[in-house]
């Protein structure tokens, strides 16, 4: 599967399927906070002023993560649930290293255990534990890939 994934820095013209998969995501995954509450132009607001790769199979987007360049932090790394496990997760970390390099960084809420399994069975490392906006969650760090 990971030879069918192409990864391309965003355009504006992708952003009304980057918005569908934030929403639909996080609406799925994020047990934590109430659906009422999110909306599609959650995603502008998190993406802000980041570099935004896009993963496409066949020509559809099927995935996506936001890195803040100054602190080679990713802020966000989604992908559609049917292509989970798949390795769209690892090619755009991937991609996100030859972009801005290593170490990187994100937060994971304590709750996310899919994603939190995810990163430590990538060798992401926990940095510390800290209270946020979505309850606890932990800042880690990815600096070797071996």
């Amino acid at each position: 599967m990971k030879d069918n994934i192409l990864v391309l820095e965003a355009k504006q013209t992708n952003y009304e399927e980057l918005r569908d998969i934030f929403f639909t995501v996080r609406r799925d995954t994020f047990h934590w906070i109430d659906p009422k509450e999110l909306k599609l132009s959650d995603f502008d607001e998190s993406t802000k002023d980041e570099l935004i790769l896009a993963a496409f199979i066949k020509n559809k987007i099927v995935g996506f993560v936001s890195i803040w360049v100054p602190d080679k932090f990713i802020h966000n790394l989604f992908v559609l649930q049917d292509f989970q496990g798949k390795g769209v997760g690892t090619v755009l970390v991937n991609e996100a290293i030859k972009k801005v390099g290593l170490p990187l960084t994100l937060k994971c809420v304590k709750s996310n255990t899919k994603a939190f399994n995810y990163y430590k069975s990538h060798n992401w490392k926990i940095e510390k534990e800290e209270m946020g906006s979505e309850g606890l969650y932990y800042l880690m760090k990815y600096s070797n890939p071996s």
